[in-house]
């Protein structure tokens, strides 16, 4: 049994339309392009169903945590520490070819 969980991440986010089959089997045999070039640069990847169930969500960067009764209950970042992360995050998309905007995505994941 799992339960709700909250996920913080520094990266770029995605959405793809639930019915787009082939792009959803992408993300669950974790064979998205964004997530092999994650993969490959060393950034983290997190995948899920929005709360309206008709649309996923990719997100690609450096994961803070996922909070909730069965992650993390909490975390502190100092400010050096969120600068580097921040800074890493970005040299890394750089690098995996992903284009965008880096920036924090804070995402509720029910757990229908």
């Amino acid at each position: 049994m799992g339960a709700d969980v909250f996920h913080v991440c520094y990266g770029l986010r995605w959405e793809v339309d639930a019915a787009n089959e082939e792009e959803v089997s992408l993300l669950e045999e974790r064979q998205d392009p964004r997530q092999i070039a994650a993969k490959n640069n060393k950034l983290d990847t997190w995948w899920g169903v929005t709360t309206d169930q008709g649309r996923y969500f990719l997100t690609v960067g450096k994961l803070v945590g996922n909070f909730g009764c069965e992650g993390n209950h909490t975390a502190r970042l100092e400010d050096g520490e969120m600068a580097r992360l921040m800074a890493e995050a970005r040299q890394r998309l750089h690098a995996a070819g992903l284009e965008g905007e880096p920036a924090w995505h804070c995402q509720y994941i029910p757990d229908y």
